[in-house]
């Protein structure tokens, strides 16, 4: 059984909530609005994104594929796909996110005592 279906979402509704989710990590992860906008149009962080939340729902079908024919509804798919989905928030690709703020022009400089 698909999670579309465990979660009695159509795909469209399915897409929207993964875009919601992928939006409020990003803005986790971000310190400013600039940052945001920036990480949010990222391919490659989208793609590490995805490739994790794939691991989070291959977790969730694995939990659940054994209760599809129960009296498990909906909803209790919902709660079980949001623990195993949750998780991303401890999460972040810490080169890709750096890249951000070096095209945003944050320099670090290593200060130097001289006496």
């Amino acid at each position: 059984m698909t999670t579309t279906a465990k979660l009695e979402m159509t795909e469209n509704q399915y897409e929207q909530m993964i875009f919601g989710f992928y939006a409020r990590w990003c803005e986790s992860v971000t310190g400013n609005s600039r940052q945001f906008q920036q990480a949010l149009a990222n391919s490659s962080i989208n793609n590490w994104f995805l490739m994790e939340l794939t691991k989070c729902e291959a977790e969730f079908h694995q939990l659940t594929d054994r209760y599809v024919n129960s009296n498990v509804t909906s909803f209790d798919f919902q709660k079980c796909y949001n623990e195993c989905t949750y998780r991303m928030f401890n999460i972040r690709p810490a080169a890709l996110l750096e890249t951000i703020k070096i095209k945003q022009g944050v320099k670090v400089f290593n200060t130097i005592n001289q006496n």
